[in-house]
């Protein structure tokens, strides 16, 4: 048989599940994204600041005038990072006095329009030792101020009723929909203000059994607000009715779960988020999300101790929901795993580290008006700022950190090719060249990876250079003298200023003689 071209194109999405040679799918990745079903890497990080003093655990984002008001909540603090253009141009430590501090404390936040008739808008911000167990039962305090000031927040025009009483403080959070805002927690605990008025006495039910561990607003059917509620064991929803109390609340579906309370996120009206063991979404009715790709490869390697740690982001630009998780024995999130909604299939990659050290992210959110997703370190830097770094996301393709640029590294794997599929079980595969084709900024490398049989172990071959811009035509193509049964291509990115999106590449191939014993 001839030299035969074969187009480089494994299937779209990386797929973990299931063993190395039954996949038609790319078989691995590093900060990788998938658009029009190929390839593609995903863009770079720059600090916005070094100097975050504690562990990030929830963050709230609200734009004005061009400017960002991040507020970051910790176990011990609250900070509020004004960002301009990447830029940190104002940072205040915005605690309340009195504030009960916790290693384990969890932040949740919502913004509030007009509640004393001023036009402020208003962040209500709720922490509770939630970090260690969702199901935790001890509560934290709900505080107020104007989102744009730089003062402490405080409990000054709340109704002593949301913080003191049987249930109170709450355990779960706060979230707001239209005029009204909620407290909920342990016990079904739901507690619901007047409409635009904080300063009344809440109308205070209970739903169900279970802790209520997120609220997320929700559109209503036209005459008035609607909310979602996830229990640990329930979907509930409330629907405005106009009546006293104004509000109906229904449970929607029993028997779901909820990983994480940082873990739920809205996108286009539709919800989803990982239970303790598949994930769901709603869009009207409660659906599993189907996951072939990397649902084992997630919960089998899921650090469950350390659950609540895990935080869901969305970058809609691509079409993508993340879940940030921490992977084996690690107690912060290290790793994601990334469903593409718009494309219908699921990749994954280990999160940046510190220096060059895989230490993850703690924190996470997209910033809507300015359209590039935050994320905070987990590691405090020994130089700079001697404090942990918030970066902001999607901002070319290197990490910027002050004036030092360095490469992120980006890689991608394509499936196994093998004369097996030609009915031809004694051949081995010889490569002797590649036409790249490429979206290309930086040389690249291609490695052959390959092994005799489905049971052998992996062998790495040549690495060779795709250049970005060939010097001659001997340049153009990718030379090899590499024999394999089974044979995969390794494409990499590793330099300043790199980029790429694979676009029809082809291998020059023919049958060799070959060995099924390694």
């Amino acid at each position: 048989m001839a030299e035969q071209p074969a187009r480089l194109a494994s299937a779209p999405g990386i797929k973990r599940d299931g063993t190395r040679f039954d996949n038609e799918h790319y078989l691995d990745g590093e900060w990788c994204r998938f658009q029009r079903g190929m390839p593609k890497k995903i863009g770079g990080y720059q600090q916005v600041t070094d100097t975050v003093p504690e562990i990030t655990r929830g963050m709230h984002s609200f734009s004005a005038d061009n400017i960002q008001y991040l507020h970051l909540g910790h176990p011990n603090t609250l900070g509020q990072y004004q960002v301009s253009n990447g830029t940190l141009n104002l940072f205040t430590d915005r605690t309340p006095a009195g504030f009960v501090t916790n290693v384990d404390n969890l932040w949740q936040f919502d913004i509030f329009a007009d509640v004393s008739g001023t036009g402020n808008h208003v962040l209500m911000a709720h922490a509770a030792p939630n970090a260690a167990n969702i199901d935790n039962s001890v509560g934290g305090n709900i505080y107020i101020d104007t989102i744009d000031a730089t003062t402490p927040l405080t409990t000054v025009g709340l109704n002593a009723a949301w913080n003191t009483g049987t249930d109170r403080p709450v355990s779960g959070g706060v979230v707001t929909s239209g005029v009204y805002i909620w407290a909920y927690g342990s016990n079904g605990l739901i507690i619901q203000s007047q409409a635009n008025n904080l300063s009344t006495a809440p109308v205070e039910i209970n739903i169900g059994t279970q802790k209520i561990v997120k609220g997320m607003p929700l559109r209503g059917s036209g005459t008035g607000p609607a909310i979602l509620l996830w229990a640990l064991d329930s979907l509930i929803r409330g629907t405005f009715t106009g009546g006293t109390p104004p509000f109906a609340y229904d449970v929607i579906a029993r028997g779901i779960t909820v990983l994480s309370s940082q873990g739920i996120i809205e996108m286009d009206g539709i919800y989803y988020w990982p239970g303790v063991d598949r994930w769901y979404m709603f869009n009207g009715v409660v659906r599993e999300i189907p996951n072939n790709f990397n649902q084992n490869f997630f919960f089998d390697n899921l650090n469950f101790n350390a659950r609540q740690k895990c935080f869901g982001m969305k970058i809609p630009r691509y079409g993508e929901l993340w879940w940030c998780y921490p992977r084996g024995t690690a107690t912060e999130c290290t790793h994601a795993v990334v469903f593409n909604v718009r494309e219908g299939y699921w990749y994954d990659t280990p999160l940046p580290g510190q220096d060059g050290i895989n230490q993850g992210r703690t924190a996470g959110i997209y910033a809507d008006v300015y359209k590039r997703p935050f994320m905070v370190d987990n590691e405090i830097r020994t130089t700079g700022g001697m404090g942990r770094t918030l970066w902001q996301h999607e901002t070319a393709f290197d990490k910027i950190r002050a004036s030092s640029v360095s490469a992120v590294l980006s890689s991608f794997e394509t499936h196994e090719f093998c004369m097996l599929d030609q009915q031809v079980a004694d051949k081995s595969l010889r490569v002797a060249r590649v036409e790249p084709d490429l979206v290309q900024a930086g040389n690249m490398t291609l490695q052959v990876r390959g092994r005799a049989n489905a049971k052998a172990a992996v062998v790495d071959g040549a690495t060779e250079t795709i250049f970005e811009t060939p010097s001659s035509s001997d340049e153009e193509t990718v030379k090899f003298k590499e024999v394999k049964r089974l044979m995969s291509f390794k494409f990499t990115s590793n330099v300043q200023g790199g980029n790429y999106e694979l676009g029809k590449t082809y291998a020059h191939i023919e049958p060799a003689d070959g060995r099924i014993e390694s």
